[in-house]
């Protein structure tokens, strides 16, 4: 496990950002997947800044989204499916068909996914974010770590948190999302914490291991599983020791 601990946070979303591209530079084919969230949002208008700046051709990299609420009509305003749109394909001028989401209006679709995954020969690098109470993707507490793709009940901490993103008073109650051994399968893990709400669960995630009420702890058995901090998400941890 690597831990890049940031002066700032601006610096910690560059940090994310610039290792996205380092990748598909480096690859121009390569498989990234990405989460969603607000900790994501600043990492991609950074990615989309620097792409217009150096001109990163990313018409050739393929995406996997980590996660789908259920029970949301298609394309629905607060579908994760339409912030990516917005965040990441619109403004980057990217195809749709470079893109596969989790297909939750078919029937097995988690099995369909993990197809999909292995078809395309895996993910070289997975963004991921932190819950405050250490869900990865809609991994919530108690998830297992051989658990793969699969419709997950979500708890009341992450429907409340998640309640300022919805347009509508629907919330739903369940997703599609990668189970923990499907995360642990890509090549490269990055987790990104921002802000003092984060700084307990990293806390926690730093001194547990392979703890079930905090599946994020899982990720450390990963070989190349990065984790970026700004001050505030670090701010409950001493690494100068």
């Amino acid at each position: 496990m690597r831990i890049i601990q940031c002066e700032s946070r601006e610096e910690a979303i560059n940090t994310v950002a610039s290792m996205v591209l380092e990748k598909v530079s480096a690859h121009p084919s390569a498989v990234i997947g990405l989460a969603t969230g607000r900790t994501m949002e600043p990492v991609y208008a950074a990615l989309i800044q620097e792409v217009r700046n150096l001109k990163i051709d990313l018409n050739h990299a393929f995406f996997f989204m980590l996660d789908e609420y259920l029970g949301l009509p298609k394309d629905h305003p607060s579908s994760f499916k339409h912030y990516i749109k917005t965040h990441v394909i619109k403004p980057l001028e990217l195809k749709i068909s470079q893109f596969a989401f989790p297909p939750v209006h078919a029937e097995d679709g988690d099995i369909h996914y993990e197809q999909s995954l292995k078809e395309a020969g895996g993910i070289d690098l997975q963004l991921l974010g932190i819950g405050v109470n250490g869900h990865v993707g809609f991994n919530e507490p108690g998830s297992l770590k051989n658990s793969r793709t699969r419709i997950i009940k979500l708890t009341k901490e992450t429907i409340e948190a998640n309640r300022d993103q919805f347009v509508d008073q629907f919330i739903p109650s369940e997703a599609l999302s990668m189970g923990i051994e499907t995360i642990m399968e890509a090549k490269g893990l990055v987790m990104l914490a921002t802000g003092k709400s984060k700084a307990e669960v990293v806390k926690y995630l730093l001194n547990h291991h392979d703890d079930p009420s905090c599946p994020a702890t899982y990720l450390k058995d990963h070989p190349h599983f990065t984790l970026v901090l700004d001050p505030e998400a670090a701010s409950k941890i001493n690494l100068n020791i």
